[in-house]
């Protein structure tokens, strides 16, 4: 065996460990898959059936997309009995946010891209009955409009975002399965650096300084929508970034001790002749 492979053998497994009482963080990250898709889904089927009104589902919806943006915290939390290194916390909260930012990207910001400039443009505050379908998006563009009106830095800017939702997912990929590890966390800490850039310049500075002209549906529109569903990328997107670019640091330094190791054991093994 080389001394490169010797060394990846000797380095540590940082996947999660099932505990063997109540998983309080995978009971999270179901919560999350269900309040995050599961509302927009119920909903968005309710309101093409014409059960119920495309207003205030809207805010419902945004309350359950807010509090499930979160669950990714959860990977701090240990389960009763555990005590997980920082390493571990660090890496499972960065594949979860991978994911969870990940899915966002490509099953809501990417259909932006591609559907503003001939739909999101004709939608008004109120929608009707026949644009039922572009309720998950115009959700969001009835309080921030600059999603229904010619924008090319805000069309730019999702439109870089959301195309790097396949790597997030890529990246995410190959840290569960433990290959490519330092590459998968820099694309980690690239898309969420990016992330927080993007949506501090365009989204929130941006229209502060044009003191908010853009932000309608009165104050649950600003609250939930604009604020609460942007806080998640300008809070949880750096803390992703500088974590993997903690994660790399410690993954370097175990690779190198590991390698340093291996070639000991490698010198002081007898050799025949």
């Amino acid at each position: 065996m080389s001394t490169r492979s010797a060394a990846q053998a000797l380095l540590p497994d940082w996947s999660a460990v099932a505990p063997a009482g109540f998983n309080i963080r995978r009971a999270a990250y179901i919560a999350s898959g269900i309040m995050i898709p599961g509302s927009f889904m119920i909903a968005w089927i309710l309101i093409s059936l014409d059960l119920i009104e495309p207003m205030p589902a809207d805010k419902y919806v945004s309350i359950s997309l807010f509090i499930g943006y979160w669950a990714a915290l959860f990977a701090f939390v240990d389960n009763k009995g555990e005590q997980r290194s920082r390493v571990r916390k660090w890496h499972e909260f960065l594949v979860v946010w991978l994911i969870t930012s990940g899915l966002a990207e490509l099953l809501w910001e990417l259909p932006v891209v591609y559907m503003k400039v001939p739909y999101l443009y004709h939608l008004g505050s109120e929608l009707q009955q026949d644009q039922s379908f572009f309720w998950p998006w115009w959700l969001y563009a009835v309080a921030d409009t600059r999603y229904m009106r010619p924008h090319e830095a805000q069309l730019a800017h999702e439109a870089m975002l959301s195309h790097f939702g396949f790597l997030e997912l890529l990246a995410a990929y190959w840290m569960l399965r433990n290959k490519f590890y330092k590459t998968a966390v820099t694309i980690g800490v690239l898309a969420n650096w990016g992330a927080f850039y993007g949506n501090t310049a365009v989204i929130y500075l941006g229209e502060i300084l044009v003191d908010f002209r853009n932000i309608e549906d009165g104050q649950a529109g600003f609250w939930l929508k604009w604020f609460g569903l942007n806080l998640q990328w300008s809070v949880l997107s750096p803390a992703a970034a500088i974590g993997g670019c903690w994660l790399l640091v410690q993954r370097s330094r175990a690779e190198a001790l590991a390698e340093a190791r291996a070639g000991t054991d490698q010198l002081s093994t007898p050799t025949d002749g």
